[in-house]
């Protein structure tokens, strides 16, 4: 083989390489101008559909980030009075316990007393109801031994006094 036989084929690989290089380079051409063209119809479909849903949503969070602020806002400040109103319930019925504690032991004190004076006032008016009523048996005991005394004078008989039991309390 000589150098122009080798040449030539050099040249014939070095040509069918090119032109294999020129088939590649003209499919990702084809590819790139596909897919351009693809993401064209994809930029435009966002543009019609996409941007105008974004550009309200925006519209909805602008609107309405005010009105949340300020159900944000009254909500802390409904917990704090809730908080602040539960503290004072707790007070009020800690102090109503305490004086219901008070009124129970009050009420005990004051059921004592009345029953003592009840039981006082019963025994006074046992004494005053029953000393008369024995001074006054006694005196009439003491008249019907005298009677008796003196009609058993008359008869000559005594008689014997014996006190009665039931006349003494």
């Amino acid at each position: 083989m000589n150098e122009t036989t080798i040449l030539i084929a050099f040249v014939a690989v070095t040509s069918i390489a090119v032109v294999l290089q020129t088939l590649i380079l003209a499919g990702m051409y084809f590819s790139t101008r596909k897919l351009s063209e693809h993401m064209q119809q994809l930029a435009a479909k966002v543009e019609t559909d996409v941007l105008p849903l974004a550009f309200k949503l925006r519209a909805v969070v602008d609107e309405s980030a005010p009105k949340l602020q300020s159900v944000l806002t009254d909500v802390a400040e409904t917990s704090s009075l809730v908080r602040a109103k539960a503290g004072e319930l707790d007070e009020a019925v800690t102090a109503v316990l305490a004086v219901a504690r008070t009124q129970a032991a009050n009420a005990g004190v004051l059921a004592e007393r009345t029953i003592q004076r009840v039981d006082h006032a019963a025994a006074s008016v046992q004494h005053a109801v029953s000393s008369p009523v024995r001074h006054f048996s006694a005196l009439i005991e003491g008249i019907a031994a005298g009677a008796g005394q003196l009609m058993g004078a008359h008869k000559g008989q005594r008689a014997k006094t014996v006190p009665k039991e039931e006349t003494f309390i």
